[in-house]
């Protein structure tokens, strides 16, 4: 009786795989293909060149800014550190938290609107407040805030008062973590007392710009500029995209069970399948304007899904799955975990020792941890 065998392709490049020559193209290392025999497989150049990276890309840093830090260093004011909810793990760049480690920081937790109201605040306290002393800041309290509607700023302000104890004091944080924000709902309360007035200054030994705000005759409450994130989809896409990718109220949860035949497409900016063989629950979390597509993982699917305009949003600058990195993330830590797309959102799962493979716009971070909510 005849045997019909398919005959197995680079997922990306269409080669015939082989695993006899690594100098021939379609090679593929045996392991790997032993590993996956079903799965949608990539030859070694692909892998290595074309579609992955060894290793998510970190946010450059702006060297101007480590002036204003030296200048924190030396003053040992308070510092207000503002973390956007959503956007979690994008505002923490390496580099500031070593510099601040030192140094007493009141962590405002922002835009609590965006996270569904049925989070518990005094867990998601706990998670923000672990993941910075585990970065080892020295954290002195979390409140969580949003402007929309105003929540805990009186709170917040109350607590700078309470924390400084004379000192000056220092806002930090990432662009759209909605520092500015904040101080503009501070100054709808804030009354000027001293013999100085509010303005705008530049920071010594640099270019850079901020607020000067008195606090009495003797101290200030400055707003340092926000720190570019480079590896943020935000900074991928167009604005019009941008738009529908920062939510601008309360995330629904979006519940799937993934099987390894499946992928899911949030809009035509990223996808994430399951490469292990237990299906898997996850719960997803984007702006509602994202429309999330689950569908047959098949080769050249997101060309052809985009070409009949079933993928949105999606971006000028992502004509084809070549302006994308691919990633495969095993998942070796037991218990509830997030695994996020910096800028875009995240999805919630318990841990068994999977492996998914993550999609996203080439130069985009990637990461996990354990489940803040």
């Amino acid at each position: 009786m005849a045997e019909l065998k398919k005959v197995q392709r680079c997922y990306h490049c269409g080669v015939e795989l082989q695993t006899n020559d690594e100098n021939s193209s379609g090679y593929i290392r045996k392991e790997i293909l032993a590993a996956y025999p079903e799965g949608l497989l990539l030859c070694d150049k692909c892998f290595n060149t074309q579609r992955f990276n060894s290793k998510p890309k970190e946010a450059n840093f702006d060297e101007n800014y480590l002036e204003i830090l030296k200048e924190i260093q030396e003053k040992k004011p308070l510092v207000v550190y503002v973390i956007d909810l959503f956007s979690f793990e994008g505002s923490f760049i390496s580099k500031i938290t070593e510099m601040l480690s030192n140094v007493d920081v009141l962590v405002i937790g922002n835009k609590r609107d965006l996270l569904p109201k049925n989070v518990d605040n005094s867990k998601l306290k706990e998670y923000v407040s672990h993941r910075l002393r585990v970065s080892k800041l020295k954290v002195l309290d979390v409140i969580l805030t949003s402007t929309n509607p105003n929540y805990n700023i009186e709170e917040m302000f109350n607590k700078i008062y309470e924390l400084r104890n004379g000192r000056d004091v220092y806002f930090v944080g990432a662009s759209l973590s909605g520092k500015s924000a904040l101080i503009a709902e501070f100054l709808k309360m804030y009354k000027n007392q001293t013999s100085s007035l509010i303005k705008t200054i530049t920071f010594k030994n640099t270019q850079l710009r901020g607020f000067q705000i008195p606090i009495d005759d003797n101290s200030y409450i400055f707003e340092t500029p926000g720190t570019n994130i480079d590896n943020s989809i935000l900074s991928k896409v167009e604005r019009s995209v941008q738009n529908l990718i920062i939510p601008k109220k309360s995330v629904v949860e979006k519940k799937f069970r993934l099987g390894k035949d499946q992928v899911l497409f949030l809009g035509g900016l990223a996808s994430i399948s399951l490469i292990s063989d237990k299906k898997c629950n996850i719960t997803l979390y984007v702006s509602n304007k994202i429309n999330v597509l689950s569908t047959k993982n098949k080769e050249n699917i997101f060309e052809s899904l985009l070409n009949k305009n079933k993928l949105k949003p999606i971006s000028e600058n992502l004509k084809s799955f070549a302006d994308f990195d691919v990633y495969d993330f095993q998942v070796t830590e037991q218990g509830m975990r997030d695994i996020g797309i910096l800028g875009l959102g995240w999805f919630k799962f318990k841990g068994e020792n999977q492996t998914f493979r993550i999609s996203v716009p080439k130069g985009v971070f990637i990461y996990t941890t354990r489940s803040k909510i």
